[in-house]
């Protein structure tokens, strides 16, 4: 990977005349697969590993794409995302991250991001959404768990986590204590 394929907050700016990509996670480092794959794809990445340093790259460079973790040691990456928004508003904006959640993607959206997706992600699938690929092209996985299936074992490890205590479990989850022994009872369906 050429230097000037990479920049990190520090170093100067005159290097940007390809299409940039902005990486503000903590968890991406400069030998990481999705860097080498945006590499290979044409495009200069930035990393920032915080709210600051993803900022300054804003000020420094233009961004046609961003990639952003929500929980970043120094702010939020809502707060990042909605920057990003502002300052680029052709910006394609993904939030990859391992807190996602039904609140956090629509917060997500409402700030101005593209796409919302949960780590762990195929570094193919992320950059194909990113780059807004087509979808034949994408490598997809092979398939994706049923909702019955993770509801059940959500509901057998909050049950474990209570010591096997059904009545503890049922208070957690929110459900009568006879509809969790049925569940418990069921093999989990697919």
């Amino acid at each position: 990977m050429a230097p000037a394929d990479l920049i990190h907050s520090s170093e100067h700016p005159a290097a940007t005349r390809r299409t940039a990509v902005l990486i503000a996670d903590p968890d991406v480092g400069p030998t990481s697969p999705l860097v080498e794959r945006l590499v290979q794809s044409g495009l200069h990445v930035c990393l920032a590993d915080t709210a600051d340093a993803a900022k300054r790259h804003l000020r420094e460079r233009t961004v046609s794409f961003a990639i952003v973790e929500l929980v970043l040691d120094d702010g939020d990456g809502l707060d990042l995302v909605e920057a990003i928004a502002n300052s680029y508003p052709r910006c394609r904006t993904l939030v990859h991250s391992r807190f996602c959640n039904l609140s956090n993607a629509v917060s997500a959206i409402k700030s101005g991001a593209s796409d919302v997706l949960p780590k762990p992600t195929d570094v193919d699938l992320l950059v194909g959404i990113l780059l807004n690929k087509h979808a034949n092209y994408l490598t997809l996985p092979p398939s994706f768990p049923a909702p019955n299936s993770i509801r059940h074992e959500h509901i057998r490890e909050v049950y474990a986590s209570c010591g096997s205590n059904v009545a503890r479990a049922a208070r957690q989850l929110s459900m009568h204590r006879r509809t969790l022994q049925r569940l418990l009872k069921r093999p989990p369906s697919l």
